[in-house]
């Protein structure tokens, strides 16, 4: 995979020198105005690559919004990279250079690896990324981008510790497209099986076969764990609700949680990973998460935790807006001390640049009347399909 990155970054500096470069939507590249700070948003508002970015720019707008016409100023241009990986190298760079930021937020998925992270550091400016990705600090040159989201190390965990929990882990089912971020979950949830002495048939499935494909699996299986976010495995999926097993439908990170109302009845068997914080807001919730909960469910709907997280990328940033530090001053600030934001309290190092606190990992599932995302149940507890061991 490192091969076939440099290979995109090499072509996009040679297309560089002989052609001009394709049109790609973004706002206007704004000009460096004393005391501001410039922020590029690369997003995938465009293409069929999931997740959309979307509910991302909306918190980067509710965000922008809230301060009014504070000062100094936090401007923020917004790069639709449509699905592309090479447009995602290519605005990375330009952002970095005829862009003027001082830093730049990654919402899409990324491939990555030393390649990528060599991109990262000749880029010379911090690099949010608000979508799992590997510690960056395990990468030569790894300071320079930050991990936001939990890692797929961090989620594989999560999600045998929750099947472990549940009593539904054996016998179960990995089910993968073998796209890249697919692949990056794959890896990460064979790994952690393997550390605990058990191995998980996997099925490599592709949008035509996927249906087909599951629907033995699905009468035996306790659980399925669903690696990246592919709309074809909501309706695969569906026929869960009528398995004697009554199989546990893990989905992905990456997934849009308005997507599984897809799945219909089965709905009430699917959970996800995402921030306790992103819930309902009880009375004495602080402020600043009680005003992006309420606000962003004002105007669009229940926040995920990638509308979250990108909130806190900008609220995260925006204490230098005014202070006139150059790059390294940021990283450094940024690793010195846990930022309190409404995902979590992310907390940065030298030596560790994955910042999310994993105690507030969660498994979600949707209410009956999908207002809000709510915990898993027990299943000990509850006795609904899908649900009772």
């Amino acid at each position: 995979m490192s091969a076939r990155l440099a290979a995109v970054a090499l072509a996009l500096g040679l297309a560089a020198c002989t052609a001009g470069p394709a049109p790609i939507t973004a706002t206007p590249a704004p000009t460096h105005e004393a005391g501001a700070l410039n922020v590029t948003a690369l997003l995938d508002l465009s293409g069929d690559r999931t997740p959309n970015g979307g509910s991302q720019r909306d918190a980067l707008q509710l965000w922008l919004d809230q301060q009014g016409t504070r000062t100094p100023q936090v401007r923020v241009r917004f790069v639709d990279v449509a699905g592309s990986e090479a447009r995602t190298i290519l605005e990375l760079k330009r952002a970095a250079t005829e862009g003027r930021a001082d830093a730049v937020i990654v919402g899409v998925p990324v491939d990555y690896d030393a390649a990528f992270a060599r991109i990262v550091e000749l880029a010379g400016l911090p690099v949010l990324f608000t979508l799992p990705i590997p510690d960056p600090a395990t990468f030569a040159g790894g300071r320079w981008a930050f991990a936001l989201a939990p890692t797929p190390a961090q989620l594989a965990k999560a999600a045998v510790d929750d099947a472990t929990r549940r009593g539904v882990l054996v016998p179960s089912l990995i089910v993968s497209d073998e796209s890249g971020p697919a692949v990056a979950e794959r890896v990460a949830l064979q790994a952690e099986l393997a550390k605990r002495g058990l191995g998980v048939p996997l099925a490599k499935v592709t949008a035509a076969d996927v249906a087909p494909r599951l629907a033995g699996p699905l009468m035996a299986a306790r659980s399925v764990f669903f690696a990246g976010a592919v709309p074809a495995y909501t309706a695969a999926a569906r026929p869960a609700i009528g398995s004697p097993s009554g199989p546990l439908l893990y989905f992905s990170y990456l997934v849009e949680p308005a997507a599984l109302g897809e799945l219909r009845e089965a709905a009430a068997l699917a959970t996800w990973p995402g921030s306790r914080r992103t819930l309902a807001p009880p009375p004495d919730a602080p402020p600043a998460r009680a005003a992006f909960v309420r606000g962003y469910a004002d105007r669009y709907g229940p926040p995920g935790t990638h509308a979250a997280v990108a909130y806190d990328a900008l609220s995260m940033l925006s204490g230098f807006a005014g202070t006139g530090v150059d790059a390294a001053v940021i990283r450094n600030t940024l690793e010195a001390a846990p930022f309190a934001g409404v995902a979590t309290t992310f907390t940065f190092a030298p030596a560790r640049h994955a910042g999310f606190a994993t105690g507030d990992l969660v498994y979600l599932r949707w209410t009956a009347q999908r207002s809000f995302p709510m915990l898993a149940p027990d299943p000990r507890l509850e006795h609904q399909p899908g649900f009772t061991p």
